[in-house]
């Protein structure tokens, strides 16, 4: 199945170097299907901030991915001359969050034993 993609540029031209590494970062997301099936859809936006003249662009980068029974959004900022970076920083924070994600569904998370109360004496 092929996970459907829409990738926004706001505020700059769009960069045809950039979405091959999209597209093939996204793919890799349908590996994450858990128990509820595979995501059903993502949206990539990268947006260019104002132009700082010592400190370069604010790039943004925001993924939304939906999953048949949540939304996961994450954005991510960097300031600089590359827009590769804020990219790399979200799919990287998103590939965290569905693996957490996945753990939790599995059970594989560890969790802590309801403390007693303070005994009377």
């Amino acid at each position: 199945m092929t996970l459907p993609l829409e990738i926004v540029f706001r505020e700059m031209i769009p960069l045809p170097s950039l979405e091959p590494d999209i597209r093939r970062r996204t793919a890799k997301f349908e590996q994450f299907a858990g128990k509820g099936g595979p995501p059903t859809s993502c949206r990539v936006v990268v947006e260019a901030g104002a132009n700082r003249r010592r400190q370069g662009h604010d790039y943004r980068a925001m993924i939304d991915l939906r999953v048949p029974d949540d939304e996961l959004a994450i954005s991510r900022h960097h300031r600089g001359d590359d827009a590769v970076l804020a990219l790399r920083a979200a799919f990287d924070a998103m590939d965290r969050l569905l693996d957490e994600r996945e753990q939790r569904r599995r059970g594989d998370v560890k969790t802590h034993a309801t403390p007693l109360p303070p005994r009377e004496d």
